[in-house]
This record gives structure tokens, C-alpha cells and sequence, in this order.
């Protein structure tokens, strides 16, 4: 899994983020690790985009959880 990867809004659009999934993806296949997994709020449609951009496709899942603090 990889959890909240991101880019300082003023270092957007410079490749930072495809730089990061791309060695993410490279030392876990180097682990043999099969799948990379991903949670990305359905609301966040940019970082959905980048990701489908990536290659990543929405699974067909069901994913439950439970605010035990108000964010």
C-alpha cells in the first residue's frame, strides 16, 4: 500500500509525483512484491486522474471504515 504520497502544490506538474510512484513500483518489484495498492478519496478527482494516468484502474472492492475522530 502506499498512503499519502504527495507534492507541495508549488512543485506540482514537475514529474515529483510520477518520480515517486515510479521508484515506489520499482523497489517493491524488486522485493517480488505482485500489486501495489492504493486508497484515494473518491472526491479527489486530480489525484484519481493522475493515477489512471500511471496505469492504476479502480478495483472492484469494498472499502469500510469507521471516524473514531472527526477530521
Amino acid at each position: 500500500w502506499v498512503y499519502y504520497l504527495a507534492v507541495a502544490p508549488s512543485h506540482r506538474k514537475l514529474s515529483y509525483g510520477t518520480l515517486l510512484m515510479r521508484e515506489a513500483e520499482r523497489l517493491l518489484m524488486e522485493r517480488g512484491c505482485p500489486k501495489l495498492c492504493l486508497m484515494v478519496r473518491s472526491t479527489n478527482e486530480g489525484v484519481v486522474a493522475f493515477y489512471r494516468q500511471l496505469g492504476y484502474t479502480q478495483d472492484e472492492v469494498v472499502s469500510l471504515g469507521r471516524r473514531l475522530i472527526a477530521d
